[in-house]
């Protein structure tokens, strides 16, 4: 194809693709003729992953050309065995529990477990708890038990917010991981920086919350002594 059929199909302009050609970033185009150029799918295909690693902002053009030098070149592949991996290293992998056993062990009843499931806040299998899901709903039940409860005006409901808030962010992070690490190591490899982000950035993610509700309880306590 034409350099106009690339930038047509591609998005880009053809200054910024010359310039990417001479940053080592696309192949040359090939020359049949001393004055003619002809482009192929490959263009168009790394010029996507460039435009798709550019909407992440900061990206260094450098750090690009390492992803598209990679053996994907740049392109999101499949971590086979990854989830069960990361189960068993952060001790998530024990056996499910029955739905009619899960309420008891979480601190819940029934009808509260099943606001849970119908939030999305837990998912069944099988009608079922996984592990992690277990633990989920036990997590819930600790908070109705400090007195989060529904003679205090909370409810199973009110858990919904979280998955509001966090699946949003969860999907950019597993998208951003996968995009810049895919191609660069073995499964081992990503389950344990996969399982090291968990851990530590549920714990900024825990601060930065804290940090935010202190800010806001004294913007509250302002409002209402104004």
């Amino acid at each position: 194809m034409k350099m106009r059929e690339l930038e047509q199909r591609s998005g880009v302009g053809r200054e910024t693709i010359r310039y990417y050609i001479g940053m080592g970033l696309l192949p040359e185009p090939t020359r049949p003729k001393p004055n003619v150029a002809d482009y192929d799918e490959e263009h168009v295909r790394r010029l996507g992953v460039i435009k798709r690693l550019q909407a992440e902002r900061y990206l260094p053009l450098g750090f690009i050309k390492q992803v598209l030098d990679r053996r994907t070149s740049g392109e999101i592949e499949a971590v086979p065995g990854l989830d069960a991996m990361l189960a068993t290293s952060l001790g998530l992998a024990g056996g499910p529990t029955p739905m009619d056993e899960a309420p008891a062990q979480a601190g819940l009843t029934p009808a509260e477990l099943e606001v849970l499931v119908r939030d999305g806040v837990v998912d069944t299998a099988d009608g079922a708890l996984s592990a992690l899901d277990l633990a989920v709903a036990k997590a819930w039940g600790r908070v109705k038990a400090a007195g989060y409860s529904p003679e205090a005006g909370f409810f199973a409901e009110d858990a919904s917010i979280y998955v509001e808030a966090l699946a949003p962010l969860a999907r950019r992070e597993i998208e951003r991981f996968y995009g810049r690490l895919t191609g660069s190591g073995t499964t081992e490899d990503f389950a344990r920086l996969a399982q090291d982000g968990i851990e530590i950035i549920n714990e900024l993610i825990a601060l930065i919350r804290t940090r935010t509700l202190l800010k806001l309880v004294a913007e509250m306590n302002a409002a209402a002594g104004a």
